[in-house]
């Protein structure tokens, strides 16, 4: 028998399933990141509530989902695909507005398939193929002229444009300066890295860190300072310094029709763990 449980609060989501999420760790660095975001600042993704979910099945957890509105639902690995059908059941019950969902390939096409079926009008659509990689050793690869250095408010102004940027190139959502200008005083604050040449060249974030390792992301050069090794050395060095600081890993994502960035990983010393999809649901 499948239950699922609501969770009050993202310290709850985490004292139930935080084990089973942390037994794939880099794989699940979404969920987990997320809710451990939440569980330090609540308000940490807007005043909406935010969507916490544990899946369980003869009292095991199986599954976990994360919403922050208005996004997409988060699923983590799951250990039984049969709980979508409850889990899609669940989210119609509570009129639950799921504009898509992301998560690994099998969680989120057996996820994918079942809304369609429970909501005709949904047409899944695929977003993004992304690949899930980890570091735990970063290699010594040469790096470009520059150094890595954080960014401060002086840079604000140029790292709110990258930031649109960045959403409308990587992202494929709408360039919105105002959000981008919040977007990169947020990132400044939490500790946003760039690498200066003479002016910054690159950009990297760590973000979402969980009890034993950290993600990488908001990987991003301007096209004028590509094909200089500027984001290898960003990354590069910031895995580094990570990993120095006491993580045991750092993770990330790519974007599988970008070769350039999954081959920039590979390169440092990031290995594959496994993919991941995006879908969007039709409104």
């Amino acid at each position: 028998m499948v239950e699922i449980i609501s969770h009050a609060s993202a310290s709850e989501l985490i004292s139930l399933s935080g084990a089973y999420l942390e037994a794939h760790e880099s794989e699940n660095n979404l969920p987990i990141g997320l809710a451990y975001a939440l569980a330090k600042d609540p308000l940490r993704y807007g005043p909406e509530p935010p969507l916490l979910l544990s899946v369980l099945e003869k009292g095991e957890v199986v599954g976990v989902g994360v919403r922050t509105p208005p996004r997409r639902i988060v699923l983590s690995r799951f250990a039984a695909n049969e709980a979508m059908v409850p889990l899609v059941r669940y989210l119609l019950a509570m009129d639950a507005p799921i504009p898509g969902v992301v998560g690994p390939v099998s969680a989120a096409q057996a996820f994918s398939a079942c809304w369609a079926e429970a909501v005709p009008s949904a047409s899944p659509r695929e977003a993004m193929r992304m690949r899930v990689f980890e570091a735990r050793t970063v290699a010594d690869v040469p790096l470009a002229a520059g150094a890595l250095r954080l960014a401060g408010m002086d840079d604000h102004w140029l790292m709110a444009q990258w930031m649109a940027a960045f959403s409308q190139e990587a992202l494929g959502e709408p360039a919105d300066l105002d959000e981008a200008e919040k977007n990169a005083a947020r990132f400044i604050a939490d500790g946003l890295y760039i690498w200066d040449c003479a002016g910054p060249v690159s950009i990297a974030k760590a973000a979402r860190p969980t009890r034993n390792g950290t993600t990488i992301n908001a990987v991003y050069t301007p096209p004028e300072q590509r094909n200089k090794g500027y984001a290898t050395s960003c990354v590069a060095s910031l895995t580094k310094k990570l990993l120095s600081e006491g993580y045991s890993f750092c993770s990330l994502y790519t974007d599988l029709a970008n070769p350039t960035s999954n081959s920039i990983y590979a390169k440092i010393g990031y290995v594959p763990l496994g993919d991941a999809l995006e879908f969007d649901f039709a409104t």
